[in-house]
């Protein structure tokens, strides 16, 4: 390591939970990727719907976010700067799967605001909140 700053222990707890939450977007877009039949039938037609007829690149630009976030996540803790880039990359691919969702697809009509907003409101600040965090990293000479 060419970097002497040391991270306080907020750094590490950060970087960890960033770690779990990546992991658990992991097995997200595993569960999706594998989804069964009988998950399928249990959606309501509107979600049934967008699932179907989501386009396959949709799919792997959900799967540059996640695993850009998870290596982002990786890159905190082994304290190396391309964390920073991992996260931005995560967080365009997030905006560009939600927007895309959103709009050209129509969930918010079709499933409403209330039921399709807040939990891509709350990946987006996460992102948002780890990309800042680690370029803050970065400039305080925890990252090399």
């Amino acid at each position: 390591m060419n970097s002497t700053a040391k991270p306080p222990r907020s750094y590490w707890i950060i970087a960890v939970v960033a770690l779990l939450w990546m992991l658990i977007g992991v097995l997200a877009w595993f569960m999706d990727l594998l989804m069964s039949e009988a998950a399928l039938a249990q959606m309501s037609e509107a979600q049934r719907q967008l699932y179907l007829t989501r386009p396959q690149w949709i799919f792997i630009v959900y799967a540059i976010a996640i695993f850009a976030g998870l290596l982002g996540a990786i890159g905190l803790l082994v304290r190396r700067s391309w964390a920073t880039p991992a996260f931005g990359v995560s967080l365009v691919a997030v905006v560009v799967q939600f927007a895309y969702t959103f709009w050209v697809m129509d969930a918010i009509r079709l499933l409403g605001a209330a039921q399709v907003v807040p939990f891509p409101l709350v990946i987006f600040a996460i992102g948002a909140f780890l990309l800042w965090f680690s370029r803050r990293a970065g400039q305080r000479g925890y990252l090399v």
